[in-house]
């Protein structure tokens, strides 16, 4: 699934290091926020702030994660493949490319037959 938010918004959103280390360290699996604080090596509170900053763009979603202890905590994983920047006469656009889950896929295939 593709679509094309504001360019600015969207290159305000990425523009530091933490908020792009954030969104590669969650591509492959939900991340919890100590985690990434680690691979940040920024605060909890920033990684929070940057996280909700992705989550308002709908570029990372939170999700439970039950620890063995029984204790419940978030993780992050980013719900985006691609982001591009393209240069065009009238200005800079940008196109999101999402991460289609498994359930979506599955109701793609059975509305197509």
């Amino acid at each position: 699934m593709n679509d094309r938010p504001d360019a600015a918004a969207l290159a305000g959103a990425i523009e530091d290091d933490s908020t792009r280390t954030i969104l590669v360290a969650t591509q492959e699996e939900a991340v919890p926020v100590s985690e990434l604080a680690d691979v940040c090596g920024v605060s909890e509170p920033t990684v929070y702030r940057r996280l909700e900053s992705l989550r308002e763009r709908g570029l990372v979603e939170e999700r439970t994660r039950l620890d063995e202890d029984g204790h419940h905590r978030g993780v992050y994983r980013a719900t985006v493949e691609r982001v591009a920047f393209d240069l065009a006469a009238d200005g800079v656009d940008a196109e999101v490319t999402r991460r289609t889950s498994m359930a979506d896929r599955f109701t793609d295939l059975v509305g197509e037959m």
